[in-house]
């Protein structure tokens, strides 16, 4: 072959081999760009990938060495411009809230101008298309900084139990607030209304209604009662009492000695440990007890604190939580341990715990908490923890339907209708229709 021949071969192999890695590559991006089937219908792989990468970089640049990620109940509604999709079994962790909370995160950062308005206002918004989150209790806006990565402006409440983003006229979309002592606000926020708009154009789900919605029917009801044409399954919950016979496993994540001589059972069945400082009571109906005054640096009764001694609410708030979750463990089962309420009143912080199961709420007969910490000046004094484990079943219990139990809440006017695991003390806990 002469040398010109050899050279436009050469020429010709290597156009090739180009060619076919610049295909590669093509089909590679278009493969990622394609949509995928069943719930993630809505979502490319390429989608899926860029989601995983920010979650991790939050989660890496949000949370310092030994920080506890919070996770919360919460209810969602969708409304576009054809349709309002609802679910009422979901959490923080949940794939919806992930893809949403994107835009809450950027509308909390962001807001600004806010002025208070009347409820009637924030209905209004609310039949209307938008991106609506109930909390299912006031939650801490420094709580629920946290759990956003971002940080609100100072016309945002205190404490916020529902949220409601809309899409407005303009360019940007409105963000309205209900607080713990539902008072309103709407704010204007950096979040673009057509992206929101399209991002509720792309969402499905179950069909759902609010009560308000649907007068006079259910005008006895709070207005933001959630009515869903679909439900999430719940099935019957196994309870035990997971505290008996694993006294001791108990007395270990305490920090307490379990062979102490200051050690003894009352009558009652109540064990009492007694040490320095403290005393841990544990009690024959699977409660723990807790009362001191002192905690040893790094222990769980010691509060870690910028201003030793002077924690921030959000620094409590993590002590309580890291101490919930060492206390309890993996003893509740199929049921997970939510913080529901934290109250500061001076060097003191109240901190209440709650359970749910898969997303619903998990709730006592007697209206009690399954945990409460007290902190002052930087150590836990105080906590009781109720330790029952829960076991989902294959049994599903039949409930009144909606309209039977909106005719028994008429004798709570403006209660909300919600559907929670009700604890009477038994070995089963049922689903069933509560009024809060």
């Amino acid at each position: 072959m002469k040398p010109s021949s050899e050279k436009k071969a050469r020429r010709l192999a290597r156009a090739q081999n180009l060619a076919i890695i610049f295909l590669a590559l093509s089909s590679m991006v278009l493969f990622a760009n394609l949509p995928l089937f069943g719930p993630l219908s809505d979502r490319s792989l390429l989608e899926l990938a860029q989601d995983r990468v920010r979650r991790e970089s939050l989660i890496a640049s949000a949370a310092p060495s030994g920080a506890v990620s919070f996770v919360f109940p919460v209810r969602m509604v969708c409304t576009n411009s054809f349709a309002r999709q609802g679910a009422d079994a979901l959490t923080t962790l949940s794939d919806e809230f992930e893809r949403a909370g994107t835009y809450l995160g950027e509308a909390i950062g962001s807001a600004h101008n806010g002025e208070p308005i009347g409820q009637p206002a924030f209905l209004a918004a609310l039949r209307a298309e938008g991106l609506y989150f109930d909390f299912t209790a006031p939650l801490s806006s420094e709580l629920l900084e946290q759990l956003l990565n971002v940080s609100r402006s100072d016309t945002v409440p205190d404490r916020i139990r529902r949220l409601l983003l809309s899409p407005s006229g303009t360019n940007a979309a409105l963000l309205y607030a209900e607080d713990g002592s539902g008072q309103h606000y709407r704010y204007f926020t950096a979040v673009s209304s057509p992206s929101l708009t399209e991002y509720l154009a792309s969402r499905g789900g179950s069909s759902a209604n609010f009560a308000f919605l649907l007068a006079p029917a259910y005008s006895e009801l709070s207005p933001y009662t959630l009515i869903l044409s679909d439900p999430a399954p719940r099935g019957t919950l196994k309870v035990v009492n997971a505290l008996s016979g694993n006294e001791d496993e108990f007395l270990r994540r305490a920090e307490f000695n379990a062979h102490t001589e200051n050690r003894f059972t009352e009558s009652s069945g109540t064990v009492i440990v007694r040490e320095v400082s403290s005393t841990l009571y544990l009690r024959p109906d699977g409660t723990i007890e807790y009362q001191g005054t002192e905690a040893a640096p790094g222990s769980i009764y010691s509060v870690p604190a910028a201003l030793p001694g002077k924690p921030t609410l959000l620094e409590a708030a993590s002590a309580a939580q890291n101490l919930a979750l060492t206390l309890l463990g993996d003893s509740l089962g199929d049921a997970s341990c939510y913080l529901s309420a934290a109250v500061q009143s001076g060097s003191r912080y109240e901190i209440t715990f709650d359970l749910m199961s898969d997303g619903t709420l998990i709730r006592y007969s007697d209206s009690s908490h399954t945990g409460s910490v007290t902190i002052e000046n930087g150590c836990v004094t105080a906590f009781t923890f109720k330790v029952r484990s829960y076991t989902i079943t294959d049994s599903f219990a039949l409930m009144l339907p909606f309209a039977q139990a909106a005719a028994i809440a008429r004798v709570w006017p403006g209660a909300e209708l919600i559907v929670a695991y009700v604890d009477v003390g038994s070995e089963e806990a049922m689903p069933a229709w509560i009024a809060e």
